[in-house]
């Protein structure tokens, strides 16, 4: 009996130190190390944001709208020579963007919240993302109340 409890605890302790040394091998893989950046690349940085703060513009629909039908119209603005897509709860569209950087796209809805993600993306590899949260459900009920208010006052 005793031999038992002896290998179960040193069983128990090599189990522990392996998944210890799991979990510390993962932190220190997981953790980022950054470099302290040179003047150049901070004033590069900040001309590539100055430059794509313009870069994308969601007019339509605006976040938080309900949609009664399970389609929706993504409209905006980008530049021409950038790329664009679209990422939807289950599609991924990439729309026609007009000459003067306009663009227009269908989505198909799914019942209840729609996470839809427009990303525009420059030739350089910048990118900018817009996030709609949009809500397709079915229409509200009218009520009975109502119905027979009306024809009340059509007699």
């Amino acid at each position: 009996m005793r031999k038992e409890v002896l290998i179960a605890i040193i069983l128990g302790l090599i189990l522990g130190s392996i998944l210890v040394y799991g979990i510390y091998t993962a932190n220190q893989a997981s953790s980022t190390y950054t470099d302290s950046p040179t003047e150049e690349t901070n004033q590069n940085q900040t001309e590539n944001s100055q430059s794509n703060n313009q870069a994308l513009t969601v007019s339509s629909p605006q976040d938080g709208d309900i949609f009664y039908t399970p389609q929706a119209t993504i409209s905006g603005q980008t530049d021409p020579q950038n790329a664009l897509v679209i990422i939807t709860e289950d599609d991924h569209l990439v729309p026609d963007i007009n000459e003067d950087g306009s663009f227009s796209q269908s989505v198909t809805l799914i019942r209840g919240g729609n996470l839809i993600q427009v990303t525009s993306m420059t030739p350089s590899g910048q990118r900018q993302d817009s996030y709609l949260n949009l809500v397709y459900t079915s229409p509200p009920a009218e009520s009975d109340s109502d119905d027979n208010t009306q024809s009340d006052d059509e007699n």
